[in-house]
C-alpha cells in the first residue's frame, strides 16, 4: 500500500492518528495500578555486601541476614532484572 495515498483519505488519516495515539499512550503508561505501587530505592546489594561505611563517628559493616516470614505480613516478590 502506498503511504502517501493512505494519508490522503479520511479513513487513512483516522487509522494513522489511532496508531500514533496508541504509540504515544504506551510511552506514558503507568506500570502499576492505583496506590499499589512499590518503589525500592537503595544501592545494589552486591556492591555493598561486606563493605564498611562510615556515618558520623561510627563505622558500619553491611551484612545481609535471613529473616523469618511472618504470615500476618504481605510477602513481595522482588525479581531482579539485568540492565
Amino acid at each position: 500500500m502506498n503511504f502517501k495515498r493512505l494519508l490522503n483519505t479520511e479513513t487513512g488519516k483516522a487509522f494513522v492518528s489511532i496508531l500514533l495515539g496508541l504509540g504515544l499512550a504506551s510511552l506514558f503508561r503507568r506500570v502499576c495500578n492505583d496506590d499499589k505501587c512499590l518503589n525500592f530505592n537503595g544501592p545494589i546489594l552486591d556492591e555493598v555486601e561486606g563493605k564498611i561505611f562510615k556515618s558520623g563517628d561510627k563505622c558500619y559493616k553491611y551484612e545481609s541476614t535471613h529473616a523469618k516470614c511472618e504470615p500476618t505480613k504481605k510477602t513481595v516478590d522482588i525479581n531482579r532484572t539485568e540492565q
